[in-house]
């Protein structure tokens, strides 16, 4: 009976003794005592504040356990009985996550699909919470006419500049290669100017617009939580890279197929010519190869130029749609104190998106006014349009939801590499490869100022959305 009783107080004394895979209590904690796999401790060694205190890093959390300093933020072992799930894990990482980055900032929280800024609670940030606070209906709605105005108020600018412009010219028009690289040296009058100057402030905007925009946000998207863990962390630029490389294959081939048949309606109108003529332009232009999109009696040559120019539109009217529908569906969808803010930031970002679009369509001057019509009031509507979704979605869309994350950083990630790659076609265009390689310094300098204003303007713009 005795023998029993002994082996049973061992068997006991054994199994409240610690494994070795138990770690040993942390040394710059007091007062911890074994839980299970991990310690709960009374509070860090006094010198451990001390340290903390002497280089400017905030005290350990009072609601986990056996925190080490690690550089700027501790690693903690176990959490307080009864603290929440959002503060620290049970294996480490302890400094704020992805989602209350934004908690130190100042200003009324500000939530765009994982993007935040201002003070936001971790009611805010959760995963999948739909976000219905003060939510105005009437101001909503009145954000579809304010975006509406505002994306056609910038577009159209620089479209009543060049219509101005041709209209200041001799010829009633611009129609000639020789014109078009005096309209890119800023000739042609006062709206000349104004034309050159909003020409480049645009490229400017479609470059920082791909990159702080479209590219970071991408990488925000794909890097939060709420999306789970990625196999393949460089997702974002993959798929940008994907998306410049599709774009430059539609340009290659498009302008191709285009020259092509330029090419072969050029040959027969040589051919028709009289004889004696054969290898000359009937009439010194190429009508059999015109068409809707390029105009008529122009010269081979400005046919293919036309042609180019064209396709780098629509590249660029593409790679802006793409993002601009969920710029609106989450405008729509969202509310809050920084609503307001948010909306705001918006309006100016359609403003000089529209500006930078405006400025190139104007450049196709040969095609009617009717299908320049139709290419500004796409972009005019794609924004207020998506906003009206947000609306009627808005009692099931979450801007931390993974769909949310998901399709955002998506089509973010593909804008992204459109616009990159039709930013730098156009730089080359206009510059390296252009009329602007040969033209006076003064010129050059205003070019250059006017696509540094325009990064600027739209980076200053990243800060809230």
């Amino acid at each position: 009976m005795r023998i029993a009783l002994a082996l049973t107080l061992l068997a006991g004394a054994l199994a409240q003794t610690p494994t070795t895979s138990i770690p040993p209590p942390p040394g710059n904690s007091v007062g911890c005592v074994l839980h299970g796999d991990h310690y709960h401790c009374d509070g860090p060694a006094s010198a451990t504040l001390a340290t903390a205190t002497r280089s400017g890093i905030p005290p350990p959390p009072t609601e986990s356990t056996g925190c080490t300093l690690h550089e700027d933020h501790y690693h903690c072992t176990g959490r307080v009985d009864g603290a929440s799930s959002s503060s620290s894990s049970a294996h480490g990482d302890d400094h704020d996550d992805e989602h209350s980055s934004s908690h130190d900032d100042d200003g009324p929280c500000i939530i765009h699909v994982g993007h935040t800024h201002g003070k936001c609670s971790a009611q805010d940030l959760a995963c999948g919470k739909i976000l219905l606070e003060d939510f105005k209906m009437p101001l909503h709605i009145a954000a579809v006419f304010i975006v509406l105005v505002s994306s056609a108020v910038g577009i159209l600018v620089p479209l009543g500049a060049g219509w101005m412009r041709r209209a200041d010219n001799a010829e009633g028009k611009v129609d000639t290669v020789a014109s078009l690289d005096a309209a890119a040296l800023g000739k042609g009058g006062a709206w000349g100017k104004v034309f050159f100057v909003a020409r480049h402030f645009g490229t400017g905007i479609i470059l920082s617009t791909a990159f702080i925009h479209l590219l970071y946000h991408g990488f925000v998207m794909f890097n939060n939580e709420c999306i789970g863990h990625l196999g393949y962390e460089s997702t974002s630029p993959a798929i940008a890279l994907a998306g410049a490389f599709v774009t430059f294959l539609l340009d290659f081939v498009g302008s191709r197929t285009a020259r092509a048949k330029l090419d072969h309606a050029h040959a027969a109108a040589t051919s028709a010519a009289p004889e004696g003529e054969e290898g000359k332009e009937v009439d010194g232009t190429t009508t059999l190869a015109s068409s809707s999109l390029i105009g008529h009696s122009c010269t081979h040559e400005e046919a293919v130029v036309r042609t180019e120019q064209v396709w780098q539109v629509f590249l660029l009217e593409a790679g802006i749609i793409f993002h601009s529908i969920m710029i609106g569906v989450t405008l729509g969808a969202g509310s809050g104190q920084g609503w307001t803010t948010l909306l705001i930031v918006i309006v100016f970002h359609q403003f000089f998106e529209g500006a930078a679009l405006g400025a190139r369509i104007t450049l196709l001057f040969w095609i009617s006014k009717m299908r320049t019509f139709v290419l500004a009031i796409i972009f005019t509507l794609i924004t207020p349009i998506g906003i009206a979704i947000g609306i009627g979605v808005r009692n099931s869309f979450s801007q931390n939801g993974k769909a949310a994350l998901l399709s955002v950083g998506i089509l973010n990630s593909i804008s992204a590499g459109i616009l990159l790659y039709t930013a730098f076609k156009l730089l080359a265009v206009d510059f390296t490869d252009g009329p602007l390689k040969r033209a006076k310094v003064s010129t050059v300098c205003v070019a250059l100022g006017a696509v540094v204003v325009g990064m600027v303007a739209m980076s200053v713009l990243g800060k809230w959305a």
